[in-house]
């Protein structure tokens, strides 16, 4: 049961409006890195797509050189 409702509440996520726009700014890279960033909300910005749906980010897509640049500045 517990897997069955992890499923839906994924593809609720997946189906969503920010996460498509997260996928189509994406780089497709599918490496991360812990980040901890308080107080962004969910857009473009110049340091990349920003997926926040709490205003926190704690994952952080790497650049396809495997670098973590700056999260969630304009």
């Amino acid at each position: 049961m517990t897997i069955i409702l992890l499923f839906i509440a994924a593809f609720g996520i997946a189906q969503s409006e920010p996460y498509k726009a997260f996928k189509a700014n994406s780089n497709n890279n599918p490496n991360y890195a812990f980040v901890s960033v308080h107080n962004c909300e969910t857009g473009k910005r110049a340091s990349g797509f920003a997926f926040a749906p709490s205003s926190t980010i704690v994952l952080k897509q790497r650049n396809q050189d495997g670098t973590v640049g700056p999260v969630c500045q304009d």
